[in-house]
């Protein structure tokens, strides 16, 4: 169903900006001094990966930090700059916010270049997606009134609390011996993870470019035709069938029908039989057709491009990582 595509992709976009905007309004009015770095609470996942985050001892109060990693990024008894607002919980000074901010975006912005490729728009189902958002929306929040939640506060409040009983249930280590031995298991890891990811959110990047610049050679020179969708091509894989639209169109000035099958696929189809639609193909190439979904036919480059930008992303992210930990490494 497309709109879980909408639904989950709006949300990390949301999600995203939130961490940045919140950052930043953070950081305007904040008070700066210095911490250090006592230890790191350690949490292990279900698969046995454990995340890292830093434990800091401050002039306004201990506190760990919001950020977490695979792999520490500082060192025990290493000086870090923190920032404060009176009330509040002090935090790290960092540019981690904006680059989780920024992965949650482009991630969000994934699944929505995926709806917007295989939604097909219509009253019909724009008022069923809409229906669908509205009961998802509604359940929500029965649950949270059968927990006595009537508020965002109280709902944020409920988070905190939560995430404070998970954080005391973690093992926190204070040995630097011991984290020193973390850091160099894990060194040769980023140094080969951070350039392959590079490369392949690069090339990833210039697929998409080229789909673009295909589909615009494509739109510059076709012309319109109507057509109507006359079946539905099944494709299996293992996560079920895909079902890609069979249109049926003649050409301005000819009677010869032409078929052809769509590039764009959904589950459950987003068209059917006997739906008319708007037909793009070229003058001098019939069999060359989409069907014209507006500004949306840019679609699939766009999710390509984005993919490709959060793998490389993640990859000079991990290579960065591994310059710092290398130069602080030499430093002891």
């Amino acid at each position: 169903m497309e709109i879980i595509f909408f639904l989950i992709g709006s949300f990390v976009l949301f999600l995203g900006a939130y961490l940045i905007f919140d950052h930043i309004r953070y950081v305007r009015i904040a008070l700066e001094t210095t911490g250090k770095v006592t230890g790191f609470k350690v949490k292990e996942g279900s698969k046995g990966n454990k995340t890292y985050q830093p434990v800091v001892e401050s002039y306004f109060g201990d506190f760990t930090g919001r950020y977490g990693s695979g792999r520490p990024q500082y060192q025990i008894g290493e000086t870090v700059e923190v920032i404060y607002i009176s009330g509040k919980t002090p935090r790290l000074k960092s540019n981690m916010p904006y680059f989780v901010g920024v992965f949650l975006m482009v991630f969000g912005g994934i699944f929505c270049s995926v709806f917007l490729a295989m939604f097909n728009f219509s009253i019909w189902n724009v008022l069923y997606s809409l229906g669908v958002f509205v009961l998802i929306a509604l359940s929500f929040r029965r649950v949270l009134k059968s927990k006595g939640i009537d508020s965002v506060d109280e709902f944020t409040e409920v988070l905190k609390s939560n995430q404070k009983e998970e954080i005391d249930e973690k093992e926190i280590i204070r040995e630097p011996a011991r984290m020193q031995e973390v850091s160099t298991n894990q060194k040769g890891d980023l140094k080969i993870i951070g350039p392959i990811f590079t490369l392949v959110g690069l090339g990833v990047v210039a697929l998409g470019i080229y789909l673009g610049v295909e589909r615009y050679h494509f739109l510059e020179t076709a012309v319109p035709a109507s057509g109507v969708v006359v079946d539905l091509e099944e494709r299996s894989s293992d996560d079920g069938y895909t079902y890609y639209p069979i249109v049926e169109y003649s050409p301005a000035g000819t009677f010869k029908a032409i078929r052809f099958t769509h590039d764009v696929g959904s589950s459950p189809p987003s068209y059917r039989r006997g739906e008319h639609v708007e037909v793009l193909h070229q003058p001098d190439n019939p069999n060359e057709a989409i069907i014209d979904k507006g500004i949306f036919n840019w679609a699939i480059s766009i999710f390509v491009i984005l993919f490709g930008l959060l793998f490389a992303s993640a990859g000079v992210g991990a290579s960065i990582s591994a310059f710092r930990r290398k130069r602080k490494l030499k430093s002891v």
